[in-house]
């Protein structure tokens, strides 16, 4: 289910990257390929030069690469600024995450905020 669930949020925002993924080069270096947030999950894709390789995520996650080198995350996790970074053998690898809204400054209350709460009528 779980990898099923991955394989629809890629395809979700794959279409937008292909090319970007297209014109990487052939060389199997370590990279983070897709970071996207679907379907309230934030997915993050990569590959690392060598199998077995430990990765960190923004210095709160970590996870290994598999026997090709590749390895993904799937968080319910908002990165704040919308940038991730991971690190793989002492190198941060950044990437912009795709579907993400970046936090906004905090603003004067609004008005339900503001307004007193009403006390239930009572009848009788």
């Amino acid at each position: 289910m779980r990898t099923h669930v991955l394989a629809l949020a890629v395809a979700a925002v794959a279409t937008s990257m292909i090319g970007s993924v297209a014109c990487q080069s052939a060389q199997a270096a370590s990279d983070i390929t897709i970071a996207a947030i679907a379907a309230g999950r934030l997915y993050v894709v990569g590959t690392t030069e060598r199998p077995h390789t430990p990765v960190s995520l923004d210095g709160r996650f970590t996870t290994q690469s598999d026997e090709t080198g590749k390895f993904q995350y799937e968080l319910v996790y908002h990165p704040a600024r919308c940038i991730i970074a991971a690190e793989i053998e002492g190198r941060t690898h950044e990437a912009v995450v795709s579907n993400c809204g970046q936090q906004g400054p905090v603003g004067p209350p609004g008005i339900a905020a503001r307004a007193p709460v009403a006390s239930p009528m009572q009848t009788g």
